[in-house]
């Protein structure tokens, strides 16, 4: 740490109270729902656009891929 002298140890000190902050507030469990939420849309999206792609006959989708 004597590397990083008092503007290092500062610079530490605000990462580490903005992270307890961060970690105490609620931010974190609406930012995981959020993220979940994304990622629930996403499998539908994609999912949706394969489907469509096996049954119209998308390039090498389906059983003429093999």
């Amino acid at each position: 740490m004597e590397k990083f002298g008092a503007a290092g140890l500062i610079l530490f000190a605000a990462f580490l109270l903005a992270t307890g902050l961060v970690l105490r507030w609620d931010l974190i469990d609406w930012l995981i729902d959020a993220v979940g939420f994304l990622f629930i849309a996403a499998g539908l999206i994609t999912g949706a656009v394969g489907l469509i792609r096996l049954f119209t006959g998308g390039r090498k989708g389906g059983a003429e891929a093999f």
